[in-house]
Order: C-alpha cells, then structure tokens, then sequence
C-alpha cells in the first residue's frame, strides 16, 4: 500500500539544471516538464517542491492554510500528478520532435501540455479543497469533543483509532468474533481462511458496473476516466454490549457533485458519446476488442446520460450509486462464545461513481488507434492494480485473474434504511439500486 506519508513521488523526477532556460523560467509545472522530457527518467518530487507548485501555480496559501489542508492538496498533486493520462503522448510527441531538432515545434507541444497539466492539477485540486476543509473541520471538532470528554472520569464512550494495514481478503476475517483474551491475547486472526469462495459468479460486466474499478481512456480527441469508489467507515463493535446497530436516516445527496475550473468550455455531452462511437468504429475489424469495449463504453454511456445534459470541459462529476449506505459485519467465526465478547468489524459502504474528463473534442482525427496499452487501462481501484497486456483479451483475463485471486469471498451487503440485504453479485448487475421500502 502507498506510504501517503513520504516525501518522494514516483513518475517524476526533478533533476537541477543549469541551462539558461531553467533559470528564466518561473512556472514550476512548466519547469518539470521541460526536464522530463531531456531527462528521460522515472523522477522524484520532494514535498518542497510540490508546495512550489500549489502556491505558484494555483495561488495557495500555505502560511494560511491548516496543516492537514496542506498535506491533503500534496497527496492531491502526487497521485493526480502520476496519474496524468498524457504523459505517454508527450513522451512520444518529444521524442519525435527531439530527434529532427524541431525545437520550435517542442517548445509549442510543451506549452500546449502545460496548460492542459495545469488544468487537469487545478481540476483535481477544486474537486479536494471542500474535503480538505471538511477534514480539518472535524478535526477542530474532535478536539473541541476531547478537551469536553476530558473532564468526565470513567467515560464509556471515550473512542480509539486503530490502523490495520492488510488485503482486502485479510480484512473479511481479520477479528476474531469470540476471542479468548486470557490465552491469546488478541483478537487478530493472523491465520489463512481456510475456505475460500472465488468471486467466479461475477461476470467481467458485473465488475465493471459495480466493482471499484477505473477505466482511463487517452486519445487526441479523448481524454476520460471513470472510476467506481467505494467511501469506507470502519468500527469495531462488541454486539455482546450493543446489540443490533441501530441506523439513523442518513440518505445521500441526490444531486450530482460537479467541479470545474473557472476557464472551461461548454460542450455537448452528445460529443462524448460520439467520441466513444469513433472508437468503436475504428476497431471494428477486431471483433473481441469491439464486443468489449462496446460493453464497457454502453455502461459509461448509461451514466453520462443520467448525470448531466451540458459539461464543461475540463470536469469532475461524482454521484451517489445508491439512496442509502450499505452495512456488513466482517469477523472469523472462531471460539466459542462466552457472552463476553461478539466482536464484529462494522463495515459501512458508500458506493460513488466518478468521471473526469481533460479533452472533448468533436474533431475525431484519424481512425486508426494507437497500441491498446498507450490509451486504454483498467484498473482494480481496491488493490491499486493495473491489467496488463497488449490485446484487450490479455487485459481483460489479467484483470479477471486479478479480482479472483486477490479479492476472494465477498460476505452480503444490507440496506442501512429497508435492512434487506443484497449479495455482491445482485448489486453489482444493479449498479448498487435497488427498491428500498
């Protein structure tokens, strides 16, 4: 798992340059890019200068803002920056350009890249400021609810935070649901599952639709990515105390969160649509290529079209998948109860379906593609894996081979509000709807 907390960034590394260009040039993004591409090497950022780009380039504040707002918009700039879906094209285009000598051309290409980087980072950046302000909001809260529970001796409520570090397939079993603490000592299970259900019920349609998963698309004409998230809330609860958790009317937001910058263009969401047809089009001599993708371009169709009518370019759009959260308890179901312990792992789930978009353009250009890997990934968002392969066949099995391997049994999910409760499988096929009484 990413260490958020390191200093260093893969995918970009910032080298000291004496050239005369360097030291004219005042814009750290455009500064970078320049050295990448006479570098040619995988980079490291540190802290500093990313703090370089948040106040020279987007005009914020660090002396005035919260610590924790800080860290938040550095962890932003570090994975947004590595996640830059033209990276590969620019690298192209510059190592073309390179070797002709054609360093007016280069000089355009760079400017044309830093603009549309910049855009892409501020888009990114808009999208985190209310989180980032709501997170340090409930910090100041929870200090403020600490300093008045300090003065209450014996307080039953009082809260602590743990962090567990571990796969998914950990996670389903990591309590230990009746634990016997006078010989143990603990309540892990640090032992393998000895039964394993493989997620062999669910269709490579079935994940696309429901699964955590990002499908990134980078074309001159076309440059979008959706991805599947799912906003996690953990609690270790002893039901042999509470009981039954009780939940209160906590629908979600129905209306779709949009997030722009103040330079965009409005475009016609028709023309998105249209782009995903041009793709199909110049692959339909591939007939597994096309018969996928056509299933995975219909889904994001779906979703674009109840989303919005008009965008502006660049965006950020995310909606709720579901009226209400999903709830489930994760615990190996081992000891034997004494009814003094029922320890479960309350796992709350909110599922949110994502898209970005940095270039929408109606001028498709040539029907021929590029190679599958330069401007198609897949991607489990769970485990931070990205499919490999050069066909979409190859992508699609590595992508499976996957889900099956690392993810394994998935227990049911229940509505907070109707209580029924859902397979995986059955909420997946339903994008997370269901009829909710």
């Amino acid at each position: 798992m990413e260490d958020d907390a390191s200093n260093d960034v893969e995918a970009v590394e910032y080298i000291d340059s004496n050239e005369e260009d360097d030291q004219t040039e005042s814009r750290p993004i455009m500064l970078l890019l320049r050295r990448l591409i006479r570098n040619k090497q995988n980079t490291v950022m540190t802290n500093a200068q990313i703090i370089d780009i948040l106040q020279s380039e987007f005009g914020i504040s660090i002396k005035s803002s919260h610590e924790l707002e800080v860290n938040i918009y550095i962890k932003i700039i570090k994975r947004y920056l590595k996640d830059w879906p033209q990276w590969e094209e620019l690298e192209r285009i510059s190592s073309k350009l390179s070797n002709c000598n054609d360093y007016d051309a280069i000089t355009k290409v760079l400017n044309h890249k830093y603009k549309n980087l910049k855009e892409y980072l501020g888009v990114m950046l808009e999208v985190g400021k209310p989180l980032a302000k709501q997170a340090v909001e409930n910090i100041k809260s929870n200090t403020q609810e600490e300093k008045e529970d300090s003065v209450v001796e014996n307080n039953d409520e009082e809260q602590i935070v743990m962090e567990v570090q571990c796969s998914r397939e950990q996670l389903n079993y990591l309590i230990i649901r009746y634990p016997d603490l006078d010989a143990k000592k603990s309540i892990f299970n640090l032992q393998p599952n000895p039964t394993r259900i493989r997620l062999g019920a669910l269709t490579f349609s079935d994940i696309i639709k429901g699964w955590s998963t990002r499908v990134s698309i980078n074309l001159p004409h076309l440059v979008i990515y959706r991805e599947v998230k799912f906003k996690l809330k953990y609690t270790l609860v002893n039901k042999a105390r509470t009981g039954e958790r009780k939940f209160k009317d906590n629908a979600h937001p129905t209306q779709v969160q949009e997030m722009t910058i103040k330079r965009t263009v409005p475009v016609s969401k028709d023309v998105i649509m249209k782009g995903l047809d041009h793709i199909l089009r110049a692959c339909i001599t591939n007939r597994q290529m096309f018969v996928l993708l056509h299933s995975i371009f219909d889904v994001m169709k779906s979703e674009l079209d109840k989303m919005v009518d008009n965008i502006q370019v660049p965006f950020s759009y995310r909606a709720f998948a579901s009226k209400y959260p999903y709830v489930r308890y994760l615990y190996s179901d081992e000891g034997q109860n004494n009814f003094a312990y029922d320890l479960q792992l309350e796992e709350v789930m909110s599922p949110i379906y994502m898209y970005h978009a940095q270039i929408v353009r109606s001028a498709y250009g040539d029907s021929i593609l590029p190679p599958l890997p330069e401007w198609f990934k897949l991607e489990c968002v769970v485990c931070h894996y990205r499919a490999t392969g050069d066909t979409i066949m190859e992508i699609k099995e590595s992508f499976l081979s996957h889900i099956k391997d690392h993810i394994g049994e998935e227990p049911d999910w229940k509505c907070t509000k109707c209580l029924k409760t859902f397979s995986l499988k059955f909420l997946t096929m339903k994008q997370w709807a269901h009829q909710c009484y």
